[in-house]
């Protein structure tokens, strides 16, 4: 292995390093302990050198929102592709997102502004709701063919359903009542499937 590449692996396993640590402090201490200086002592590196990866907090919570999206994107694929029937695939994806949710909470907060993560960055947004090539949109077109307007204002309630419930979950109650909201969210998700078809 040669120089160049050696060097391009230890920038990819700082960057990585850099991502862990400030979820590691968000998840022990809340996204207001995460600041670049504090994860520079702990990952014993000086300020400066973090900021040649990432130039804010902002921007290193930007790339967490889009690893958060990318991440869930590439599940609804697999969704997609191992469950023909749309019902089935979207209640797939509804638990995707609520255990993703519950096992990164840390992350799922950047993705949405919760907690003191707060992120000026929409990038991630527009990416994620997009209908090009969205295997959500897609499932929800299973259910109504014909009409590509009404899909995507249903995608649109979707989002709000799915995502809204558990930020409001996240956000109003202690993490104990989770597994009590869970039935609560899926029976709703049940619900709105039914009323799309």
């Amino acid at each position: 292995m040669g120089i160049v590449e050696r060097r391009e692996r230890l920038r990819i396993q700082v960057r990585s390093d850099i991502v862990k640590t400030a979820k590691d402090i968000a998840r022990e201490d809340g996204w207001t302990a995460v600041s670049i200086r504090k994860i520079a002592d702990v990952i014993e590196y000086s300020p400066p050198i973090l900021y040649e990866y990432f130039e804010s907090k902002d921007k290193l919570l930007e790339a967490i929102r889009m690893e958060g999206f990318d991440y869930l994107q590439a599940e609804f694929v697999k969704i997609k592709g191992h469950f023909s029937n749309p019902q089935k695939q979207l209640v797939e994806v509804a638990q995707t997102i609520w255990h993703f949710a519950v096992e990164n909470p840390e992350v799922f907060q950047v993705m949405f502004n919760l907690e003191g993560a707060y992120c000026d960055s929409k990038k991630a947004y527009g990416h994620a709701m997009s209908i090009k090539d969205n295997p959500v949109w897609e499932m929800i077109a299973g259910l109504r063919p014909k009409s590509g307007e009404l899909v995507t204002k249903t995608y649109y309630e979707w989002w709000c359903l799915t995502f809204g419930f558990i930020s409001i979950t996240m956000t109003t109650q202690p993490r104990y009542a989770f597994p009590q909201a869970e039935p609560v969210y899926m029976e709703g998700i049940r619900r709105f499937i039914r009323s799309i078809m």
